[in-house]
């Protein structure tokens, strides 16, 4: 009996000291606390990443905060090339360095390998914490389960990035014959491609264009503050000059990823814009006409997205390869169709030779332009001989409606 009132005993007692340890650890660990709650805020956010940029925007910067850390880095080594996403303040060259020798023991770094496989391999790179103390144990035990929580991650989003690359491959490689039956699948390829194109310009939007604001009237201000020389005051002009370069290239850049423009102006209002400021910097004439405006406008929004951009891929494809003096371009309705025309006084190329597959900045490559045409149910006609210019038909059926 009286064994068992022990037993009894102690189990309460045992209970009891859990129970309060965990109702008190808030107060008596805080620290363990904190880093507890946040492997699950953590985990919920490794969701949420859909590219390398996510990683800086949700991980890194949380692991440098919560770590209480100068600065973080993400180092991915590939065959040929380094990548380096970082937060806070580190000196990325070192880290980069650190990671092509190999060095795993450095005084003022720390090292911790994500993940490796037989493309790439990844690593956290961490510099010492603001109070100038390394991680301690608690802290390590809890980046540990971090890295392991993001080595999953990574190799899903690695795994995807292959994947898409694999079947935008097969997209431009189905036979034109067998166009119909695999209409859908360039669909789905050319709608990932769109939604990686918006991202990637509103990611530009919302971050670089905003910081070269803040950048610009930042220096506008000290210069006025400061009231230098006249060879300052022209060095400023000079430099604010720049920014304003910068900053309308990175809206054309946006533009070209993401024409917000076709629902407010419609297509052709949208081509005639891209068509006029590519006539300020490229060495050759460009004519463009447009007939039965109002008719072209009613069709749908996914044939104006894809005809703008075999539009944009035509004329860097002139801008790259063709030495041309004039490009035409044409837009009309025949019959139920509507019709793309293209035809420049360039140089040229054998047409039975292989297209080159990529064509200008945006890297979709000739055989994808006619892969866009063939997912809508359209066809084309590519005329040409080396010496002897270009000239591409587009037909395509016109759609009624405005579906996105």
């Amino acid at each position: 009996m009286a064994f068992l009132f022990i037993v009894i005993l102690l189990s309460a007692t045992l209970y009891s000291l859990e129970y309060f340890t965990n109702r008190m650890e808030k107060v008596v660990f805080p620290r363990r606390h904190f880093l507890q709650a946040s492997i699950k805020n953590m985990a919920k956010k490794l969701g949420l990443i859909h590219s390398i940029r996510d990683l800086k925007d949700i991980i890194l910067v949380d692991i440098v905060d919560i770590l209480q850390v100068s600065g973080g880095a993400i180092v991915f080594r590939y065959h040929n090339f380094i990548e380096t996403i970082s937060d806070g303040e580190i000196d990325t060259e070192e880290a980069e360095a650190m990671i092509s020798e190999g060095i795993t023991d450095h005084p003022s770094l720390t090292c911790l390998e994500i993940n490796r496989n037989e493309e790439y391999s990844s690593h956290l790179v961490l510099t010492a914490k603001k109070t100038n103390t390394l991680l301690g144990t608690e802290e390590m035990q809890w980046l540990n389960l971090v890295i392991s929580y993001l080595s999953v991650s990574m190799e899903n989003l690695f795994l995807i990035r292959k994947l898409t690359v694999r079947m935008e491959q097969l997209a431009a490689q189905i036979p034109n014959e067998d166009a119909g039956e695999f209409a859908w699948f360039r669909k789905i390829m050319f709608e990932l491609q769109e939604k990686e194109r918006s991202r990637i310009a509103t990611d530009l939007h919302d971050t670089t264009m905003q910081d070269l604001f803040f950048l610009k009237r930042k220096i506008g201000m000290l210069f006025e503050q400061s009231r230098g020389a006249k060879d300052s005051s022209q060095e400023v002009n000079g430099i604010l000059e720049y920014i304003d370069v910068i900053n309308m290239n990175l809206r054309q850049s946006c533009f070209e990823l993401h024409p917000y423009l076709l629902q407010e102006i419609g297509l052709v209002g949208t081509i005639e814009k891209l068509l006029d400021l590519e006539r300020m910097v490229v060495p050759f004439a460009i004519d463009f006409r447009a007939f039965g405006r109002e008719i072209i406008e009613a069709g749908d929004m996914e044939t104006k997205r894809h005809l703008f951009r075999v539009v944009q891929e035509l004329l860097n494809n002139a801008k790259k390869h063709s030495n041309a003096t004039k490009v035409i371009f044409q837009l009309k309705i025949v019959h139920s169709n509507i019709v793309l025309f293209y035809e420049d006084d360039g140089v040229g190329f054998e047409a039975d030779r292989t297209v080159p597959r990529e064509i200008g900045g945006s890297r979709m490559g000739m055989e994808q332009m006619k892969s866009r045409i063939l997912s809508l149910n359209g066809y084309f006609e590519l005329v040409t001989a080396k010496g002897k210019g270009m000239r591409f038909t587009a037909t395509l059926p016109r759609k009624e409606g405005m579906t996105a």
